[in-house]
């Protein structure tokens, strides 16, 4: 049996781009004449991993996590492992090192538990058919695609169709023919030993991206979606034996049935909305820091998801690229100046918030200095003072009538206009001391409240952005 290349179902043999753009573009379905990753990787600058978060081990550091085979689990924290060579068989390994009876080991299930790669697809239809797949078939739904920067782990990274023609005839496995039809559809794509937290962009649960594919991949009458997220997909995902070729010609079919208004949508309004939503946490976050870089790295994947469903249409067209462009950056422009004035505002309500609990302070700590010098002033100083000042006067619009025996006594009327209040004074040499206590009093008032504010504020916040935001890629051991 020989080898073929295949090329899109759907599409004509179209020349290389004369400007050079998309010179090594992957086709919808399997490879081109280029094969090797590192001559691939430029076209196509981003790798996607289906899988299902795990519980992080109790052994690692939640700022180490990563994607790891489990074969290095116990040498991934050793300082062997830190300070390995690129010849040794720890992950940092080079992928050139790669032989026909790792790939072997990888693509045969029963002994996949051995294999020292992580696989990936360069492919972003690969993965959401992979993960619609797993969806129906298993009974946990966790189910995310991971977004991989496919140049940070250049080094360790191999097509695995690149590994399997390196066997000749007599040295092929018995299923080689069915593992090199699986590496070509599935444009796989093997990284020797982990992938780094920094390599990886973004973890997307699959129900948050089925609502956000284009037309051509939903139905145009869907049902209710509140039973299943999966009800509006254009393509039968229960079939027993699905296959993806059958539905990259039915995506293509569906999408070339459009007429031109629909399909520049599509691969404009519809191909950034995918993007953005696959890049979500991570172009926000970026979008502060570096717009020009978040703007560039959405339209890349932008573009690849819009010339998928026809390449050769795509390429007909070259303002759909300008056009996702634009798109992006006005995105991105609104996204940063929408963050800012969250910001902002969350700025100005803590100041108003520490003015209120300052001013609350200050109350409380007026109040406790009134009745802390109320309880020094001692009964003998009162004594004394009353002896030396003699009985106390009654007020000459106070007269008392004393009536006879039975009758009530008048009770003296006091005019409140001439009552001149005295205020208590502390007991000589007390003052020092008290003011002393009284600052000391308001300082320790304060920092309780303040703390208890903060503390409350940061953790309200932090309760927030998990709720709103999508969780780091987690530690995940595949087998």
């Amino acid at each position: 049996m020989g080898i073929s290349y295949i090329t899109s179902p759907t599409s004509p043999t179209s020349p290389i781009d004369p400007a050079g753009q998309d010179r090594n573009a992957l086709p919808q379905y399997g490879f081109s004449t280029e094969v090797s990753f590192e001559k691939l990787v430029d076209s196509n600058p981003f790798l996607f991993r289906v899988h299902t978060p795990r519980s992080k081990p109790t052994s690692r550091d939640a700022t180490e996590s990563c994607f790891i085979r489990q074969m290095f689990t116990e040498s991934f924290t050793s300082s062997a492992f830190l300070a390995a060579s690129p010849s040794s068989p720890l992950p940092h390994r080079s992928a050139s090192a790669g032989t026909y009876a790792d790939v072997a080991n990888h693509l045969d299930w029963t002994t996949r538990s051995t294999s020292p790669y992580v696989s990936t697809s360069f492919s972003f239809a690969w993965a959401i058919w992979e993960a619609t797949r797993r969806y129906h078939h298993s009974l946990k739904h966790s189910v995310e695609i991971a977004v991989i920067d496919a140049k940070a782990v250049s080094g360790r990274a191999v097509t695995a169709v690149e590994l399997l023609r390196q066997a000749g005839p007599k040295e092929r496995h018995k299923d080689h023919w069915k593992w090199y039809r699986f590496a070509l559809e599935s444009q796989d794509v093997l990284i020797w030993g982990y992938i780094p937290e920094t390599a990886v962009l973004a973890s997307i649960p699959l129900t948050h991206i089925l609502n956000k594919l284009p037309s051509y991949c939903l139905l145009r009458d869907a049902p209710d979606a509140k039973d299943s997220p999966m009800s509006r997909l254009g393509w039968d995902y229960t079939r027993k034996k699905p296959s993806y070729r059958q539905f990259c010609q039915e995506m293509a079919d569906r999408f070339l049935r459009l007429n031109v208004d629909r399909r520049v949508r599509d691969s404009t309004a519809g191909a950034v909305r995918l993007a953005l939503c696959l890049l979500r946490p991570w172009f926000h976050k970026l979008v502060l820091d570096d717009l020009s870089s978040a703007t560039v790295s959405a339209s890349e994947l932008a573009y690849i998801i819009a010339r998928w469903p026809g390449l050769w249409w795509v390429r007909e067209h070259p303002e759909i690229r300008d056009l996702i462009r634009c798109m992006i950056h006005i995105v991105a422009e609104e996204v940063r100046e929408a963050r800012k004035t969250q910001t902002r505002t969350n700025t100005n309500r803590m100041e108003e918030i520490v003015g209120g609990l300052e001013r609350l302070v200050q109350l409380h700590q007026a109040r406790a200095l009134v009745r802390r010098r109320s309880s020094a002033v001692s009964p003998p100083a009162i004594a004394e003072k009353q002896r030396v000042q003699g009985p106390p006067q009654m007020p000459a619009s106070a007269d008392a009538v004393v009536q006879t025996q039975g009758e009530k006594t008048a009770a003296p009327q006091v005019d409140e206009k001439k009552v001149e209040v005295v205020p208590l004074m502390p007991l000589s040499g007390a003052s020092d001391e008290e003011s002393k206590s009284a600052h000391q009093f308001h300082l320790d008032a304060l920092t309780r409240v303040a703390s208890c504010f903060f503390t409350g504020f940061f953790l309200g916040s932090l309760i927030a952005l998990c709720a709103l935001s999508h969780p780091q890629p987690e530690l995940a051991y595949f087998t």
